[in-house]
């Protein structure tokens, strides 16, 4: 019989541990190469998750409240993600499925993100 190192499943976690920490690495690094747009699809998703829970909790410390404060949002979530995808990133607007569809990449799930901690920390600092 065969002498194996690991049993298979934790093989398998160690592979997909070591996918994302190299896809993490690859986002962080400018112009990086993606082969597969559905990757960095994945980081943009991710990274607004990420993003909108930050602007939430910097939102709510301030404090910013009204239609105004969703509109900033928006606006900056939309622009992040934009410069990051094509400047930073340095892929081919058009070949990821132009700008709609980079925008709408895990909005919802973000603006929810955004909506609970905003909320959350407003109420939590300024509530009388």
């Amino acid at each position: 019989l065969p002498v194996m190192s690991a049993p298979p499943k934790k093989r398998a976690n160690a592979e997909e541990e070591s996918g994302w920490s190299a896809i993490l690495a690859k986002a962080l690094r400018p112009g990086a190469d993606w082969p597969d747009k559905d990757d960095l699809l994945d980081v943009l998703y991710w990274g607004r998750q990420v993003f909108a829970l930050v602007l939430g909790v910097i939102f709510g410390v301030i404090p910013l409240s009204g239609v105004l404060s969703i509109v900033a949002y928006v606006a900056v979530s939309t622009l992040a993600g934009q410069y990051f995808v094509v400047n930073y990133q340095g892929a081919d607007e058009e070949q990821m499925g132009g700008f709609w569809e980079l925008a709408k990449e895990g909005f919802g799930t973000a603006f929810a993100t955004f909506l609970v901690s905003w909320i959350t920390t407003y109420s939590a600092i300024h509530h009388d």
